[in-house]
């Protein structure tokens, strides 16, 4: 009688060929091209044709500068109303003794050349680029995938939604469009002006309508606040910390299908852990902004005397608002 077989079994099975995720998604940004087979002369015409004037770079190239460097006014407009709207409030625990340094800087942010330099034109350039930049892309996955009739491009257009960081930027926008509205042209509307608008007028919309205001406001800080330092992160290399794809993970595991991969394992650790580390600061940063903001201005009741009756007429007559903002 021979000897027993003790060679183990394996069981191979077949399974579904899964592309590099992070290849097609460079292929998709346009962070890597493949070369294509043309002769010099064709290739020459395309680069030509891709490529604008003597610099050589490409339109999606000068809509991603516009869009990184238009942040850098707004960055320097809301440091200094966080220092204004929250910092100095909590260190003087008063909203008269804050007011007096929100006068100080008022002329550097509300003058009438230097706020549309540093907030109107800066945003509407962020975000007209951002626009630009998804339609750039969405045109290249239509042609990389070939979707040719509408509704394909429809298709694809659902299958690739914007990320967390352009949809924050996108939900950012009316809850602006509601504070200049509220700060700045319902003011001037009402009262031709925004002199009387200071820490006090916010105090006194709290108390006037605490729940509309106060989900409103807490809404727009963390929203802001997120936007902000995805932002920053996204333009300061961390990119990757928009964290690993669920769909990705959920398939492959935690580990995203880098298991036995020493290298890639690491890498994905460090992407978590920076995902930690904006997640961190994201709310950090809304509570410190919602500590002085809620916790010293909003507390700050009603107004008085000609004051008051000035701030109930203008939150009475915003446009499209008032009703809601004098209950």
């Amino acid at each position: 009688m021979g000897e027993p077989d003790d060679t183990p079994s394996f069981h191979l099975h077949e399974l579904e060929p899964v592309p590099d995720e992070d290849v097609l998604s460079n292929l998709e940004n346009g962070q890597y091209t493949p070369k294509p087979r043309t002769n010099s002369f064709n290739a020459r015409q395309n680069a030509r044709g891709a490529r604008l004037g003597l610099s050589g770079h490409t339109w999606e190239y000068w809509f991603s500068q516009v869009q990184k460097y238009s942040t850098y006014p707004p960055s320097i407009f809301f440091g200094l109303h966080l220092v204004n709207t929250s910092l100095i409030p909590l260190a003087t625990r008063s909203v008269a003794a804050s007011e007096t340094y929100l006068l100080l800087t008022r002329p550097i942010y509300q003058a009438p050349i230097l706020e549309p330099v540093l907030l109107t034109l800066p945003i509407l350039a962020h975000v007209a680029s951002g626009v630009a930049l998804r339609s750039i892309r969405q045109a290249r996955r239509a042609k990389l995938y070939g979707a040719e009739t509408p509704q394909q491009r429809k298709a694809l257009k659902v299958a690739n939604l914007p990320s967390i960081q352009a949809r924050l930027g996108y939900l950012l926008v009316p809850f602006l469009g509601i504070h200049v509205l509220i700060n700045r042209i319902g003011p001037w509307y009402v009262d031709g002006g925004s002199s009387s608008v200071g820490l006090g007028y916010v105090a006194h919309g709290l108390a006037r309508s605490p729940w509309t205001i106060g989900t409103w406001y807490v809404a727009f800080v963390g929203i802001g606040v997120w936007h902000f330092i995805g932002g920053w992160a996204w333009w300061m290399g961390w990119r990757e910390a928009a964290a690993l794809d669920k769909e990705r993970e959920k398939r492959l595991g935690a580990t995203g299908g880098y298991l036995g991969n020493a290298k890639q394992v690491k890498a994905l650790q460090k992407r978590k852990r920076r995902t930690w580390i904006i997640t961190g600061l994201v709310l950090a940063g809304s509570g410190l902004w919602l500590a002085g903001g809620l916790g010293v201005v909003g507390r700050g009741g009603f107004g008085s005397g000609w004051e008051a009756k000035t701030w109930d007429n203008i939150y009475s007559q915003i446009p499209l608002l008032g009703p809601y903002l004098v209950s």
